[in-house]
């Protein structure tokens, strides 16, 4: 579920210059200084498997956490370490290396951890290894809890996992932090944009501790952006102001009561942190952000009321007559007034033209109506390759309803082609089923190779070398057959 208040459309007479510099700085750090994070990991591991030193450090990594680490006094944490170990050997050597505590404990044991005859090469190769590490950005500037720092605090704000979460977030920061700037003014954004980035690592931190799992390093401006949400909605208070939303397959705008969403946002990420144990999304990080945001801002207003731009907050930005229009017949819809959504569906399709949103709409009217026109419009739909997110989440929302005889109706290259468009939006598990399903009806699609490929590096970069050896031996079988 995704909530954003649209409002405020920009006015570039007062141009956002603490969001845009933001942005800058984000996007500079991202491709100048953590690019070459990758190197640096895949060095280190290369080094660390050709000496083997997992065959001995992995036990004594086993005994720390269990005895020393933050596993302590959690032996379902420390049985789910070891399972974990067992079904993917190859997760050992990460997880021991991103450990920032084990080496410690393996220098001041290793006369009885380490074999008497790999000692020599231990002590020469394993702190050129750790320099590696320790050179990653996450490692090095990303909040981990146990290590937190002021610096640390600051500094995560900054840096991000990879480019679509690096682009998600500078997209939310724009669309929600240039009327927070107008309103506030550039300066006092950007102290309580960093202030609420701070308040979100600082909740972070304590949970993770609390919940003993405090080695996770937080990276991104989530938290900040999420105090920035936060802002947007205490400005209005109780003004009705227009927001929009993505819910399954519904996707449109209503009015509501700026503070009432409030409460949604952090019922939100609290019930997904409860719900959500394996994901790697930093769920306090973003309440964190909201709590610190919403208070900050109410302080600000309280304590110094003329700091906010009232008459900017009370402009009447106007209705958009298209995103009306949409409303109107995503309402009837919702209403089970299918007869009324398609007539309206017509005419705002004869007054703006057809568009992925609305096409999106009527293809839902067809399902619903049972229409056999359907599958049809689908693989029409699925073929549409611009690289818009929201059209390829729609796009593979109907991708998963078609059933089997409509998915082969889609010719193997246009199915690559989607495959490769999920794989760049993260999906990567619909891109691997794709991918595996044309595998095993031995396609001889030219864009199959290309497909495997893509997806054997996607799981290299997300550090799964049993998923990206799977994906590396299907591509030369493939090229096999292509010969």
């Amino acid at each position: 579920m995704i909530i954003i208040p649209t409002e405020k459309r920009i006015d570039w007479r007062r141009p956002p210059v603490a969001v845009i510099a933001l942005i800058l700085i984000n996007i500079a750090i991202f491709a100048f200084y953590q690019s070459s994070d990758f190197s640096k990991y895949q060095r280190a591991i290369e080094i660390y498997e050709q000496h083997e030193f997992a065959d001995f450090e992995a036990e004594a990594y086993l005994n720390y956490r269990k005895q020393n680490g933050i596993l302590q006094g959690n032996p379902e944490l420390y049985e789910e370490l070891v399972k974990s170990f067992e079904s993917d050997p190859s997760s050992i050597s990460q997880n021991i290396l991103f450990d920032r505590d084990f080496l410690a404990y393996l220098k001041k044991q290793q006369n009885h951890w380490i074999p008497k005859e790999k000692r020599s090469d231990w002590a020469q190769v394993r702190p050129n290894i750790e320099k590696n590490i320790a050179a990653i950005s996450s490692i090095k500037l990303g909040l981990i809890p146990q290590h937190g720092s002021l610096i640390t605090l600051f500094s995560h704000q900054f840096l991000h996992g990879d480019i679509f979460h690096l682009l998600g977030n500078m997209l939310f920061l724009f669309i929600c932090g240039f009327a927070v700037e107008a309103a506030l003014g550039s300066l006092r954004f950007l102290v309580l944009y960093i202030a609420s980035g701070l308040g979100a690592g600082l909740l972070y931190s304590g949970i993770e501790l609390a919940s003993s799992r405090g080695g996770v390093p937080l990276v991104g401006a989530s938290g900040a952006i999420s105090g920035v949400m936060a802002m947007y909605l205490m400005l209005f208070k109780l003004r009705k102001i227009e927001f929009f939303y993505w819910l399954f397959i519904f996707i449109g705008y209503f009015r509501a009561a700026a503070l009432y969403i409030l409460p949604l946002y952090i019922a939100k990420e609290v019930v997904l942190y409860f719900s959500s144990e394996d994901s790697q999304v930093a769920y306090m990080a973003h309440t964190g952000g909201f709590l610190t945001g919403a208070a900050l801002l109410a302080l600000l207003q309280w304590l110094q009321p003329e700091s906010v731009d009232e008459e900017f907050i009370e402009e009447d930005q106007g209705v958009d007559p298209r995103r009306e229009s949409l409303q109107n017949i995503l309402q009837k819809i919702e209403l089970v007034q299918f007869k009324s959504a398609q007539l309206l569906l017509d005419q705002h399709q004869q007054a703006f033209g057809h568009c992925a949103e609305s096409d999106f709409i009527a293809i839902n009217l067809l399902a619903l109506k049972k229409d056999s026109q359907w599958i049809k419009a689908n693989i029409q739909y699925l073929q549409r390759s611009n690289r818009d997110r929201e059209l390829l989440a729609r796009q593979l929302i109907l991708w998963q309803r078609l059933p089997p005889e409509g998915r082969e109706k889609i010719d193997h290259f246009t199915r690559c082609q989607f495959a490769l468009r999920l794989l760049d939006g993260e999906k990567q598990e619909a891109a691997e089923a794709i991918a595996i399903e044309l595998f095993k009806t031995d396609s001889k699609e030219a864009m199959l190779p290309k497909l495997l490929g893509q997806l054997a590096v996607f799981y290299k970069q997300l550090e799964n070398p049993a998923k990206a050896q799977q994906f590396e031996q299907a591509l030369e079988l493939q090229l096999q057959k292509s010969l």
